[in-house]
This record gives structure tokens, sequence and C-alpha cells, in this order.
């Protein structure tokens, strides 16, 4: 029996679900929620806790520095900077050699504040793999990392 050719709407349906690349961006999608949600306690967005972030693990870094490590245009991290700043989790100190940079640090309350951001991450990487087993999320672990 011949089978019926499917049609352009079922052909793009099938294409979107069998496609890696639109499962990975809607993962990344429930993340970023799944973070500003828990983040906002702490009145800070992800694109912020990532900025945060970067700078408790290294502190010091130019804002270039910072924007360098996320291919993020410098308005994106000149703003999060901003926002932290005023909320006096970070700092800018001027850069020891250059005049037009400057250096961006972690506060007082920026370190205090670092468990409970550590938590978030660990929570929310917690709630992703749960429907997984513990092979499976050392194997899509494994994966991830091959791919990054």
């Amino acid at each position: 029996m011949r089978q019926e050719p499917m049609s352009i709407p079922e052909q793009t349906r099938q294409s979107r679900l069998s496609s890696n690349g639109w499962k990975i961006q809607r993962i990344a999608k429930w993340l970023d929620r799944e973070m500003d949600r828990r983040l906002i306690d702490h009145g800070i967005t992800v694109q912020q806790f990532a900025v945060m972030m970067t700078v408790l693990e290294t502190d010091g870094l130019s804002q270039t520095q910072i924007g360098r490590q996320f291919s993020a245009p410098a308005y994106t991290i000149s703003r999060a900077i901003d926002h932290l700043e005023r909320a006096g989790l970070l700092d800018r100190r001027p850069h020891p050699t250059s005049r037009r940079t400057h250096t961006i640090h972690a506060t007082a309350a920026g370190h205090k504040l670092s468990p409970a951001l550590l938590a978030i991450v660990q929570e929310v990487n917690a709630a992703l793999v749960a429907p997984l087993d513990t092979a499976e999320r050392d194997r899509f672990s494994a994966l991830l990392t091959k791919l990054t």
C-alpha cells in the first residue's frame, strides 16, 4: 500500500519536533524564565546574574573583558553593571594603567549574596535534570560539555 506524502504543515511540524536546535532553545528559554523567577527576590535578572557570577569568579575584569565572555554588546554589559552598581553589589574602580577603563569588583554585599546565587543555580540545574536518572544526568552533562 502506497503512503501519501506528508503535507507541508506536517513536514514543518516534524522538522521542528526533531530539531535539536529547537529543543535547546526551549530549554534555554525555560532556564532563563526559571532563573529570572528565582532571582527577582534579589532584585536582579538572569543577565545581571551572569555578570555578577563572572565578577565573583574573576574580580577586577574590565567591562570589555566581561562582555567578551558573553559575546554581548557593550551596552548590555554596561546596563547590567550599572544596575548591579546601583544595587551596591559591584563597583567600578579606575584601571591601574588606562585612564579610559575601569575594573569591576564585587562589593561586600555582592560577596554576601554569592551563596544565595549559587544555591539558585544548583536548584535550577537540579530541576532541569530531575526527569533523568543518575546515568542519564551524567551522560547529559558529558554531552553538553562535549558540545560546548
